[in-house]
């Protein structure tokens, strides 16, 4: 082989090996960006998802399926701070999940701990073999690598993410930094969903305080609030109505007497027949009750259905003379449920009926005072309301979380 064709030979490796080497660089780069873009579309969505008031679980499982992508990791655990000086295992994914969710540690415990405690995000390889990492109870002593990153928002920690790599696995700086990028993206987004949480539970802890004062000033009312809420709900499921008009029903149905507590406790005790002038002091409580919850956002669907409960469907009730469709579905469902307790609990002035002689009530003021169909659907449901009549109510419907939501 003479020197020309050695040289050729020698100049195509060398092409070759920048070939190679460009196409490698480029290849990586072309992932990195992909990894980026999958970073970035995630905090788009992740962002989407919080405006669109979706639930925190949905936003965290969201929020590993895109850390799972960009770094390979077979567990991911959301610890929540609990504002004084501990972590506390709010949203887990992995093999591991029941024993981890009983884990609870202190700032400065273990690995996480430490994180949330230095408000810095570090990554541990081969952490079995580190005395940084707290073992779980119940979990293998095997190889694994943690990864951490606290929740940090106006300097404020809210909680940290951990992903760990199980097996001989490990963790890198690349990897590190992504995460970093993707939390520190949701660390608003996080923190809004925690004070959302927080007004909400204050909001509904305010509700339950009021609801508690209108049956301590009317004996007459305790438990039935929670009674004609469930009544209400069956009979407005059964109708097939939407989830929202069910929601109203529901929190109409519990508030509808919230008006009471601004009627004096001497009349609403009052074990004597009503004089005129204190029947006109009772029937102001729907307009009471409105004025009330109208000012509550949240419950702006709802002030109607209270205000309205009382009105007949022959125009003949109170305090608008309201008639037919006139009157809102939900309002018009209270008052079927409203009136099916009050004549089986009984009141000062009226003797207490069996549910038979209560639905014969019911079909003797069809189209008088109640909606013909409301009454129809609540003599099919008849033996679901008699369990809820039989039924010693503890829980209250101000619990289930997505009440709210629906309306």
């Amino acid at each position: 082989m003479n020197n020309i064709n050695i040289f050729l030979l020698i100049s195509l490796l060398i092409s070759l090996t920048f070939a190679f080497y460009f196409f490698y660089r480029i290849n990586e780069l072309s992932k990195k960006i992909k990894r980026q873009e999958i970073i970035l579309n995630g905090a788009q969505k992740l962002s989407r998802m919080l405006y669109e008031l979706e639930e925190q679980e949905n936003f965290l499982r969201e929020m590993w399926n895109i850390l799972k992508t960009v770094t390979n990791a077979d567990e991911f655990t959301y610890f929540k701070f609990d504002g004084i000086d501990t972590l506390i295992p709010e949203y887990v994914e992995g093999i591991y999940r029941d024993q981890i969710l009983k884990t609870r540690l202190k700032l400065g415990e273990g690995f996480s701990g430490k994180v949330a405690l230095e408000k810095t995000p570090k990554y541990l390889n081969s952490a079995n073999k580190s005395n940084i990492a707290k073992h779980i109870p119940g979990t293998p002593n095997e190889d694994s690598a943690l990864l951490a990153v606290p929740i940090v928002f106006n300097d404020e920690l809210y909680g940290v993410i951990l992903l760990t790599k199980l097996g001989n696995k490990k963790f890198n700086e690349e990897e590190l930094n992504r995460t970093e990028t993707l939390v520190n993206m949701a660390a608003s987004l996080i923190a809004e969903i925690r004070l959302v949480n927080t007004i909400k539970n204050s909001f509904i802890e305010m509700l339950k305080a009021l609801i508690t004062a209108v049956e301590l000033k009317d004996t007459y009312t305790a438990g039935h609030s929670l009674r004609v809420s469930k009544i209400a709900e069956i009979i407005a499921e059964n109708m097939g109505l939407p989830a929202t008009e069910i929601a109203r029903c529901r929190i109409g149905g519990l508030l509808h007497d919230i008006g009471k507590i601004g009627i004096k406790e001497d009349i609403l005790k009052n074990d004597t027949p009503l004089t005129p002038e204190l029947r006109e002091d009772i029937i102001r409580h729907p307009e009471l009750g409105y004025k009330l919850i109208k000012k509550l956002k949240i419950l702006e669907s709802v002030a109607e259905t209270v205000l309205y409960h009382h009105e007949w469907f022959n125009g003949k009730g109170y305090p608008f003379h309201l008639k037919g469709s006139e009157i809102p579905i939900s309002s018009r469902i209270v008052h079927v449920a409203d009136a099916i307790d009050a004549m089986v609990s009984g009141r000062p002035h009226s003797k207490r009926k069996t549910l038979n002689e209560a639905m014969e009530e019911l079909i003797r003021f069809s189209g008088i005072q109640f909606d013909p169909l409301v009454v129809k659907v609540a003599l099919q449901s008849k033996e679901k309301i008699e369990s809820i009549l039989k039924e010693d109510i503890k829980e209250s419907i101000l619990d289930d979380e997505k009440l709210f939501e629906i309306l």
